[in-house]
Formats: C-alpha cells, structure tokens, sequence
C-alpha cells in the first residue's frame, strides 16, 4: 500500500468515525419550553376637561357686588393610577385680592346649574394666596374623586370656582387678566 492510499484510508476512517459520533449527538434526549405571544406596552397618563377650550371668567361682562360661580368637570383617561394636582403660576392684576372659594363635587354644567357639592377644598381666600399656596405640581391642590388616595382611569371631579366682587368701594374696577388653571397628572 502506497503512502498516498494510506493517507486516503486514514482520511476515510476518521470521516466515518464523525459521522458515526454525529449520529450519537443527534440521537440524545433533549426538551424544550417556550413562552409565546409576548407583548409590551407603555401605560398613558391623560386628563381632558369639559370646558371645550373656553375660559371659565372672563372681562366682558362687568361685574357688580356678589358671588360669580364657574364649574369645570375634570376626566383622567390614563391607564396608569395617577396623582392629579390643581395650581396656577400666575394671577396678575389689580383683582388679585378677590376672593375665590373652590369646591368639588358632581355635575357637568359650566353654569354651575346641576353641581352638587361635596366640599370645599379651598378658601374662601384671594386668588393671590391660592397663587402662592399652589403655584406648581410639587405644591398643588390635590384634590381626588371621593375618598380616594389617588386618580385612576374615567376617575373624575367637578370644580366649582366662586369669585366673589365685595360690596365696597375699593372693589371697583379690580381685574384679574388672565389667570391660567393648571390640572396636572403624574403617574404613581
């Protein structure tokens, strides 16, 4: 036998040798798990209100001595559990010394016709304390539906703002132009 066909029949030999060991391998015991349809979605946090994009108060009509009553129904869509806060971070103008009291309660109209209160959830101060008191998420008026400890989905709360003009001289020609309401919802 040539050196040549001798490395040809070694070659041969250590071929049939893998294949019989892949063989081995393939004929293993084996097991497998596996978990389907995964899927992952980030939560939402959102409010709406009521109020169709119009101002609660505004200058065009003159006001005389009493008490002026506004609502707004606050909604929160979201579907994470969330924190809703009140606050304004400006009130300028001569009127800032008005007072205004808020309270919360039910009902849908701006007119304040169908609100049925709940309780009063600030003042009666002026708007230039409520500024100062709850001027940012971190010192707002949390106010949550019920007793609740926090907002969670189709949650909602009517506000009823009463500004009151005082019977006396030195409420004449006091404004407040423009103030802005801020609800603000941040997850838990």
């Amino acid at each position: 036998m040539t050196n040549k066909n001798k490395l040809l029949l070694t070659a041969l030999v250590v071929g049939l040798a893998a294949a019989v060991g892949g063989f081995g391998i393939f004929a293993a015991f084996s097991g497998t798990t596996t978990n389907p349809n995964n899927s992952f979605a980030a939560g939402t946090v959102t409010i709406e209100d009521n109020d169709g994009g119009t101002a609660l108060f505004t200058n065009a009509v003159p006001k005389k001595p009493g008490d002026y009553d506004r609502c707004i129904k606050v909604k929160y869509t979201g579907s994470l559990d969330a924190t809703v806060k009140l606050y304004t971070s400006a009130i300028t103008g001569t009127g800032s010394d008005l007072n205004v009291t808020i309270a919360k309660g039910t009902g849908a109209a701006a007119d304040c016709s169908d609100f049925s209160a709940a309780g009063t959830v600030f003042g009666p101060d002026t708007l230039a304390n409520f500024r100062t008191a709850h001027s940012s998420f971190s010192n707002g008026l949390a106010v949550n539906p019920g007793s609740a400890t926090k907002w969670v989905t189709n949650d909602e709360v009517s506000y009823r703002f009463r500004i009151t003009v005082p019977d006396a001289n030195t409420a004449q020609g006091k404004q407040v132009d423009p103030f802005t309401l801020t609800w603000e919802a941040q997850n838990q």
